[in-house]
């Protein structure tokens, strides 16, 4: 398992979140899952939308078979 951490604001789209994960770790965004309370996340709606709390744990699951690592946030929300 693999933990990464990034900074969002509540105003950052979860593909906005997506793209902070490629940058990072070199995971294209078409390739991510991002799940949240058991619930996958759109790409469209904001972390607020989703009532993401500070510092939220968002799983991150690969397209790719078998790949999948817990996405960590410490996140700033500015």
């Amino acid at each position: 398992m693999i933990e990464v951490k990034i900074d969002i604001e509540l105003t950052d789209t979860m593909n906005q979140i997506r793209e902070g994960v490629e940058e990072k770790e070199g995971i294209p965004p078409l390739q991510q899952r991002l799940i949240y309370g058991g619930k996958q996340l759109g790409d469209d709606k904001t972390a607020v939308e989703y009532k993401l709390e500070c510092g939220p744990v968002l799983h991150l699951v690969l397209a790719l078979r078998g790949g999948s690592f817990l996405l960590s946030s410490d996140s700033i929300f500015k």
